[in-house]
Parts: C-alpha cells; structure tokens; sequence
C-alpha cells in the first residue's frame, strides 16, 4: 500500500519542458486507481482495511526553466484540504539533454520528492459513528500521516523532427523511504500511535509526449508504469514565456 502511493507522488515529466531557453509554469494531475480491499489490508495484522481511496487525482503545482541542454524542475502541492485531505510536499528535478542522430536525442534526469499527507485513514467520521466497526466506534477521527521521500534517475529517449510534438520513453529506477504514522484516539483510553515504514527500490517507465499547443501553450501527457506498484496516466498544463528560440 505505502508503495503504490509513493509511486503515485512520483515527480515525472509528464512532457518535457521546452528546450528553448523559458520559463513554464501551470501543474499536473495524476489519476489515482482505487486500492482494492485486499491491498488495503494493511492494519492489526493485515486484518483491517485502511480508508486510503480518497480522491480520484493527485494534483501538483509545478515550474521548470530550461537553459538549452539543461532544465531544473520544481513541483508543490500546497497544504489545501482537498476530498478529506491536505497534503504538503515539495519536488525536484534536474535534466540533461543529449543530441543523438537526426531528430533523436536522449536524456539523464534526476528527482527528488518529500513530503506529508495528513488524512483520517486509520478511523474517518463513517467508522468511529458505525457500531459495526469494533476498532474504530466510538473513538475520535484519526489524524493519520503519510511521509514519503523519494530519489529517482532516468533516462529518457525523445524524438523531436521539428514539429509541435515531442515523444518521450523513459526508464529509470526509484528509491523510496515511506513512512505512515497513525494517531488515533481509541474509545478505551490509550493513544494509538503505531508506525508503518517500507523501503523500496523499483524499476519504472514512462511513455509520454509534450505538445506545443500555442506559442505559450504546452500540454503534456505520460502513461507511467511501476511494476509492483501501479498503472497510471498523468496530464500537464503550462503557460511559457520568456525567451524562445
């Protein structure tokens, strides 16, 4: 469970910045699968479900500036409640483009990701109001925390003939240091403040493309893939300016 949401927070292109000298921003939005029950079998032993299907997406605010062969990337998601939730967490990344031959050309990128997500997974307001629900009924809603910090490098192979679009591949590898903290009254008095960690080490890839809508338009998208862990699609939107070629 703590691997998949890691690699859903994953800093991704998502399309790559524009290698002409500008500045973009705008954000991404990731689509989040719903967890099936068995996976979220996590607590008491892997007998209780934990309530992680909250929102459909995981949005982020990001900005890169790219410098010819050089880009630096930066993504937030800003301390905002949103589907019961409030994340706060920062990103990096640093990319290196090489010419290949022809329209082909190749890249090194590395990122960084840190950050909490404080939600009521362990109990929400539905499990401590249901008497069905031995664990949680009749204590106080959860104030639950997911840590992940994560360290990533890619590489990318592009192609760009010219035109308004350009395709990416990538393949790369993950390092992630999860933690989920659980803070939760009970009915019977103690304070429950177990933790969970995982360590991971994961291959992933990425199929994506960057598309120059308009001169200060970019759109973005990116089927990702970590084995083990999750299928998704993620999307980007930016505005650019500054100086183009």
């Amino acid at each position: 469970m703590l691997g998949y949401y890691a690699a859903l927070m994953e800093f991704t292109p998502v399309g790559l910045p524009d290698p002409a000298a500008r500045w973009e921003v705008g954000g991404d939005v990731t689509y989040l699968p719903p967890l099936s029950l068995s996976d979220r079998l996590a607590g008491f032993g892997g007998t209780k479900a934990e309530d992680t299907n909250l929102c459909p997406v995981f949005p982020r605010l990001r900005a890169s500036l790219s410098l010819g062969a050089w880009a630096i990337e930066a993504g937030w998601v800003p301390p905002v409640g949103v589907c019961h939730a409030q994340a706060d967490m920062v990103s990096g990344a640093v990319l290196r483009r090489f010419p290949l031959t022809g329209p082909w050309g190749a890249g090194l990128r590395a990122s960084v990701h840190y950050g909490t997500l404080r939600a009521a997974i362990t109990c929400d307001a539905a499990a401590v109001a249901d008497p069905g629900n031995e664990t949680c009924f009749g204590g106080r809603v959860s104030d639950d925390r997911i840590i992940p910090f994560t360290l990533a490098l890619d590489g990318l192979l592009t192609f760009h003939a010219g035109g308004a679009v350009e395709p990416y591949l990538l393949l790369g590898v993950r390092r992630d240091a999860v933690r989920f903290d659980v803070h939760y009254q009970t009915p019977w008095g103690p304070l429950d403040q177990q933790r969970l960690t995982a360590t991971l080490t994961r291959v992933e890839l990425a199929a994506g493309a960057a598309w120059r809508a308009a001169p200060p338009i970019r759109l973005g998208g990116e089927l990702y893939y970590a084995p083990g862990a999750v299928l998704t699609v993620r999307f980007r939107a930016a505005y650019a300016f500054g100086r183009t070629r």
